[in-house]
């Protein structure tokens, strides 16, 4: 499986198309390469998007949840309720909805965001702000791989 990583900035054309980078694309499952997923994020006024596969993960887990909790019922309504299907044209265009970039302050240009099996879409000078805070957090807490390899490996080794 691809990830999606590194970060892209592109325009939003005339007709309200932006491409979905190159990279991007490639990371889609090879059933869904002309559709993503996109939906508002939970933490931050940003968009995020993957693949239909990513989404069957996320209802698989939101289902495991108490049926009759409010766990239950704000996750899905928050999550599965507003996500929005988008196909991807020839040239790899997807228009995104008015009520995602009001939601992340998008006009004219987005941040595309790798974030492994997902990604994210913000206005660009708010990616570079959260991008500074999420490095300066790792580093005020002394942060490392290493602090999330080796309890993975540890696990393992049980």
């Amino acid at each position: 499986m691809e990830l999606f990583v590194s970060q892209f900035v592109n325009k939003i054309d005339k007709k309200g198309r932006v491409s979905l980078p190159s990279i991007f694309r490639n990371a889609l499952p090879q059933n869904s390469k002309n559709e993503i997923i996109l939906y508002k994020s939970l933490k931050h006024n940003s968009i995020e998007g993957c693949s239909g596969d990513r989404i069957k993960d996320i209802a698989d887990r939101i289902n495991k949840l108490d049926f009759f909790s409010e766990d239950q019922d704000d996750f899905a309504r928050s999550i599965l309720s507003e996500i929005i299907p988008t196909n991807i044209d020839k040239e790899g265009r997807f228009l995104i909805p008015d009520y995602l970039k009001k939601h992340s302050n998008i006009t004219s240009e987005v941040t595309f965001v790798g974030q492994g099996h997902y990604f994210q879409i913000w206005e660009p000078k708010a990616a570079i702000e959260r991008q500074k805070k999420s490095r300066a957090r790792l580093i005020k807490k002394k942060k490392s791989l290493s602090s999330i390899i080796f309890p993975i490996q540890r696990s393992y080794e049980k």
